[in-house]
């Protein structure tokens, strides 16, 4: 007796791969989208503006709140240092809200509370949208993005009449020539550069292509050209700093000071050329500066070919491997650097360098000035930074634990200055933290960057391919140059450079910056489950909201300046009147109003609204100021006075003028 046997075949179908524009579209997007966002912010003056930043925070919370609402996010899953890494930033974040409880300035607090947003907005929608080839995407869109702006910033200066005479001419005239453009700061450019710098000497060394590494070759002499026409000390150190951090964490060292000779040498070359036009240095618009301007350009567009060619040919033999692979084992090289480090420590003690290092520190105490151009570079003087930290210091002290409030230091630095001058910001990052926070808000941040820079190079030294380990070697080089940065400069509130940090930071904190060990699982989808993503969809809508209110007031400000500068004061003031109900609390909209009305024959109502922004910044010398005008105007000679007196103990050192 025979059985019969029934087969069944089930034919399974492939899945058909993506085709045309779609296949490309996520490559391209995560390329584009990191070069997108730095170019933006870079040509608009860096962010620095508060409209600017807070239309890119509302922008960013609507992503997330979108992508939350449909379960596109996260792409993938989040990583545990991704978690704890959001949880800090989120933790300064709030703390900055309860400076609302103690601050001087509740407008101030608001404005420095959506800048924090906004840069919690950009990390969280980095972080949530990871892919599987995000941290290469991203630390090429951004490295590309500022070298474009590094080459940007060079024509200004070599052919200032392609670009407009507000970005390029009066302010350079104001400020011995430093090259700015486009972030309108000079240290700002040189830290712009500096975070760049390493993910583009990766570029070098590792891109997929061999175009790409010839191009990055080429880019490198341009921005370290820029980064010498701003003669930032701060920059310089920067930039030095994150190479040193690269080839200490790279997995290869040998190989990328191959790889970087070419671009080494052609950034010297092309740096000592620029030194060597004075003119250019110091006179860029007179005649023989316009020479020399033309020679340079020849000389780099020649530097930066040679430069190409030469690394493309590098890169060439390195593929037909006609340039042996240069390893060194961990242990020898460990044991090396050991012994290297050793001996420059026995060397340091032995030309007594503590002593000279306390030398150095006392000039830059004492101050005076930093001289103009190139010999900028050998200055000591700290010109007024130490005063600024010490006043930063004394604000924090005056409350250890929560500060003066956040975006106060102004008005601390005003009446308390122990030399005349106008300062905003610290120039620290860190002691302005302190003073307007706290020891808390200093610990909170500190804990971000710190957990951030370690992680990032603790995955850098652990095993994986090449690409991953020297990307992850390249992350935290950028946030080196950042951090040491932001002792020295208001590098914070140019919102593209945090903005170009955290981007890099979020994919090298993602799953793709993870060992093998989880190489099976890092790319696996985890999808929030609807609680969560209800709760971070409301969230993300309270944030918005919470941006949208200085974003508002600031708006509208804009327009009553304009139109009060075209004379249509009816609108004007309606605009004046529409910021003050969106913040009731803060006193520029309540001042704005007062100055239309005096410009509108209404004295009585201008001092109104003057006597309502005191009562609103009690500590800031202008309202009392603007105050003691339109109480002399008001034919109030007795509360005029006495305003003035006011803005005078409020502004010992200032000028008192408007």
């Amino acid at each position: 007796m025979s059985e019969l046997k029934l087969t069944s075949t089930v034919r399974v179908t492939p899945r058909a791969e993506p085709r045309g524009v779609t296949r490309y579209a996520p490559a391209v997007a995560g390329y584009a989208l990191p070069f997108a966002v730095v170019s933006y912010l870079a040509m608009k003056g860096g962010g620095y503006e508060a409209i600017v930043h807070e239309e890119v925070g509302v922008l960013a919370w609507w992503l997330v709140l979108l992508g939350a609402a449909v379960g596109a996010l996260p792409v993938t899953r989040v990583t545990r240092a991704g978690w704890v890494a959001l949880a800090l930033l989120a933790g300064l974040a709030l703390w900055t809200a309860f400076g609302f409880l103690w601050t001087e300035s509740s407008e101030r607090t608001a404005t420095e509370l959506a800048r924090v947003l906004t840069l919690l907005g950009v990390f969280a929608l980095a972080t949530f949208a990871q892919g599987r080839d995000a941290l290469r995407r991203t630390a090429v869109g951004v490295g590309a993005a500022i070298a474009v702006v590094a080459a940007l910033a060079l024509l200004s200066r070599l052919r200032p009449e392609w670009f407009p005479e507000s970005a390029t001419g009066e302010f350079l005239r104001a400020s011995s020539w430093r090259l700015n453009y486009p972030l309108g700061y000079w240290n700002g450019l040189a830290g712009l550069i500096a975070v760049g710098v390493p993910l583009v000497l990766w570029m070098a060394a590792h891109a997929r292509s061999l175009a790409g590494q010839a191009l990055a070759a080429a880019a490198l002499p341009v921005m370290a050209t820029a980064a010498f026409f701003t003669f930032s000390r701060g920059g310089a150190a920067a930039a030095a700093l994150a190479v040193c951090v690269l080839l200490a964490l790279h997995p290869r060292r040998l190989e990328l000071l191959v790889a970087a000779i070419v671009p080494a040498a052609a950034s010297a070359a092309l740096v000592l050329a620029a030194a060597q036009r004075d003119a250019l240095e110091d006179e860029p618009t007179s005649a023989l500066g316009s020479a020399q301007a033309d020679s340079l350009l020849v000389v780099a567009l020649i530097v930066c070919v040679l430069a190409a060619l030469a690394q493309l040919a590098i890169a060439a033999a390195r593929r037909r491997e006609l340039i042996p692979p240069l390893a060194v084992p961990r242990r020898p090289a460990l044991a090396a650097t050991v012994i290297a480090v050793l001996l420059l420590c026995v060397g340091a003690l032995a030309a007594d360098l503590p002593g000279y290092a306390d030398e150095r520190w006392e000039q830059f105490k004492a101050g005076g000035g930093t001289g103009t151009g190139a010999e900028r570079f050998a200055s000591e003087s700290g010109n007024g930074r130490y005063e600024y930290w010490s006043a930063a210091v004394d604000a924090g002290r005056s409350d250890p634990l929560v500060g003066i409030g956040p975006g106060a230091f102004e008005y601390w630095w005003a009446r308390t200055a122990p030399i005349p001058g106008f300062v905003r910001d610290a120039h620290s990052l860190y002691l302005e933290t302190f003073g307007e926070l706290g020891a808390i808000g200093l610990l909170i941040l500190v804990a971000f960057l710190a957990l951030a820079f370690f992680a990032i190079a603790a995955r850098a030294l652990r095993r994986g391919s090449l690409e991953r380990n020297s990307l992850l070697a390249a992350a935290a080089a950028s946030l080196a140059a950042f951090c040491l940065a932001a002792q020295f400069d208001w590098v914070w509130e140019l919102t593209v450079i945090p903005v170009a940090v955290l981007l890099v930071a979020a994919a090298a904190l993602g799953p793709a910056g993870e060992s093998r060990r989880r190489e099976t699982s890092r790319f696996a989808r985890s999808r929030f489950p609807l609680p969560v993503r209800v709760a971070l969809a409301g969230g993300a809508a309270v944030l918005i909201v919470l941006i949208a209110l200085p974003l508002g007031t600031n708006v509208y400000l804009r327009e009553s300046q304009r139109a009060a500068r075209a004379g249509e004061l009816d609108d004007a003031l309606a605009s004046a009147r529409s910021a003050v109900r969106l913040q009731p609390h803060a006193a520029t909209p309540r001042l704005q109003e007062a100055l239309v009305l005096e410009l509108a024959g209404k004295p009585e109502g201008a001092l109104e609204a003057a006597r309502a922004a005191t009562e609103r910044e009690s500590t800031n010398w202008r309202t009392w100021l603007v105050r003691s005008r339109l109480a002399a105007e008001a034919d109030r000679p007795a509360e005029a006075l006495e305003a003035f007196e006011r803005a005078r103990e409020l502004n010992p050192r200032g000028r008192l003028t408007r």
